[in-house]
């Protein structure tokens, strides 16, 4: 005959620790070789270029990813954990001492000691142009690429006269200027796509870059272009699935692929 499992109270009281925020701070103080250092926060990538910044430091450990594998941009992302007082959030971007560029681009959770998240290795500065094909005539002119000249409403003004282009110009305007970023090239898509009934092969790879949301890179818009390298690339998709619900702060993944005639080859 057996006896039946009759289930009861614990009778335990377990101890939680009042130092475990204070313990990982202790052991943040103490420089540990590539694990324990500084790292120079920046909420935005431009504050560092203002007058007056005086840079703000915080103490973390990083270390890389456990994972091993053969797909590409795993070995650029690293785990960063950092003080609950730091202040770190998703999109803020940090420098080590050597001048390592990551980007945080995992929500930050707090756990009970420390505050943790994903560092990935920034490895390419981003520039974004756009090409303009309207220009204003005055605040509430704009001219259009055929020469008709339309209120600020969409009702047509007037017809210039073809012959008269000297107000069209080719205006090239700069979005985003000098950050640095995380790209890489997507695994599941051939580099290069032959196309049945037509000569050639379509550059075809996809480029996905993380990048830091701020007043700057969330004017990029589809189409806007890029250099990296000796390639010249163009914006198919603007993600902001990165960005917080009030859209204060976050990461933008945007997707590239080559432009035809891009080359620039010296």
């Amino acid at each position: 005959m057996s006896i039946p499992y009759v289930p009861q109270g614990t009778s335990k009281r377990f101890r939680v620790p009042r130092t475990l925020a204070a313990d990982f701070d202790a052991f943040l103080d103490r420089d540990i070789p590539n694990t324990n250092m500084n790292f120079e926060l920046l909420h935005c990538w431009y504050d560092k270029f203002e007058q007056g910044y005086e840079p703000t430091y915080i103490r973390g450990e990083i270390y890389p990813d456990s994972t091993k594998s053969r797909y590409e941009n795993t070995d650029n992302n690293m785990n960063l954990r950092c003080s609950l007082t730091s202040g770190i959030r998703k999109g803020d971007m940090v420098i080590e001492p050597d001048g390592t560029i990551y980007i945080l681009d995992w929500e930050v959770h707090l756990q009970s000691n420390n505050a943790p998240t994903r560092a990935v290795r920034c490895n390419m500065v981003l520039n974004v142009v756009r090409h303009q094909d309207t220009i204003e005539v005055d605040e509430n002119t704009i001219v259009g690429e055929d020469g008709v000249l339309i209120d600020e409403d969409g009702f047509v003004i007037e017809q210039k006269p073809q012959e008269d282009t000297s107000y069209l110009t080719d205006q090239t305007l700069t979005i985003v200027e000098d950050i640095p970023c995380n790209a890489y090239r997507y695994d599941g898509r051939p580099e290069y796509v032959a196309v049945s009934g037509t000569p050639g092969a379509d550059p075809n790879a996809l480029t996905l870059m993380t990048v830091q949301y701020n007043d700057q890179t969330k004017n990029i818009h589809i189409d806007d272009e890029f250099v990296w390298g000796d390639e010249t690339y163009f914006i198919i998709d603007v993600n902001r699935v990165g960005v917080n619900i009030g859209g204060q702060y976050g990461v933008l993944k945007l997707q590239a692929k080559k432009k035809a005639g891009g080359l620039r080859y010296d």
